[in-house]
């Protein structure tokens, strides 16, 4: 038995659209410089084109956007008994609204020395 030639049609418009949001999405989240509503929601200068939290802040934009209350739910459940689906969608809110702006990582290890080793620094003094 083979399927109606509209149905197929129909399916395949369907797949078809469904890649290109996807594609669109993607794109729109690695690709486009932010605008100056995401600039001033981050704390980033006009010249910066990419601040950092840019990219999770437009995710959390798109699922609340488009999340239902079942999603919620779900991600606490995954996250353990001591979330609550409020909390996540609190969360969610606020990362979309651009408050959500990870911490710096510091690249020094914090260590302090008053003298300047030549050579290797793996060797340690007795």
């Amino acid at each position: 038995m083979q399927i109606p030639f509209t149905l197929r049609l129909a399916f395949h418009g369907f797949r078809s659209a469904m890649r290109a949001a996807m594609l669109f999405f993607c794109a729109w989240l690695v690709f486009i410089p932010a605008n100056a509503e995401e600039q001033a929601a981050l704390g980033a200068s006009a010249d910066e084109r990419y601040p950092i939290g840019l990219r999770p802040m437009r995710s959390a934009r798109a699922v609340v956007a488009i999340a239902p209350d079942r999603f919620y739910v779900l991600v606490a459940g995954m996250m353990g008994d001591s979330i609550s689906p409020l909390f996540v969608r609190i969360a969610m809110t606020q990362l979309a609204a651009g408050a959500g702006k990870p911490a710096t990582m510091q690249t020094d290890s914090g260590i302090q020395s008053d003298r300047d080793i030549d050579g290797p620094r793996f060797i340690q003094v007795d």
